[in-house]
């Protein structure tokens, strides 16, 4: 009968080595993809609070502008100005001016509306014949928040046709019978 010995117990160094090579590398990728979840979590909620922000400004002057029969500024096509001037129909033919002011906030006739506002630009688009874009007004929105750099720039665009605007439309005036309570 032959004696057997049994050295075969543990793991040799080369082996050992390449476990921990291995989960090295594996707890780098692993560190890198939690390092990035994070990073993105708190960028977006940085961008949180612009985003609510811009939509409440977007969606302010969209309610206010459908109500526009006469629109004063900007007072040329195509060219992007800093202040929105119009006269409402209802309730009692009122102006609304909105309005960028230098320390970066949105005013509505002197009201603060909104801030962090890098750009307000109101640019009246050209009447196109036949087209639903006559006399549209196009808002461009960027905010950015002034106390954290690494906050990016939040953008927002909408293009508007006012529903009460007394000349250019075709399908889309209500000939002054449009009216939103807006509180």
């Amino acid at each position: 009968m032959m004696a057997y010995k049994d050295n075969d117990r543990g793991f040799t160094l080369i082996e050992l080595v390449t476990v921990i090579v291995v989960l090295g590398i594996l707890s780098a990728f692993t560190l890198s993809f939690l390092d990035n979840a994070v990073k993105t979590y708190v960028m977006v909620k940085d961008q949180e609070t612009l985003y609510s922000e811009g939509t409440y400004i977007m969606e302010r002057i969209a309610r206010e502008l459908n109500d526009a029969q006469t629109i004063s500024a900007p007072a040329s096509v195509g060219i992007a100005e800093h202040t929105l001037r119009f006269n409402k129909l209802h309730p009692s033919a009122a102006e609304i001016i909105f309005t960028l002011t230098g320390s970066r906030t949105l005013t509505m006739n002197g009201e603060l509306i909104g801030k962090n506002i890098k750009t307000f630009d109101v640019t009246k688009n050209a009447a196109v014949a036949g087209s639903a874009l006559n006399q549209s007004i196009t808002i461009l929105l960027e905010l950015n928040n002034l106390n954290d750099a690494t906050v990016p720039t939040f953008s927002l665009m909408t293009t508007i046709i006012p529903n009460n605007y007394s000349s250019g439309y075709v399908d889309h005036s209500f000939n002054g019978d449009y009216y939103e309570n807006i509180k």
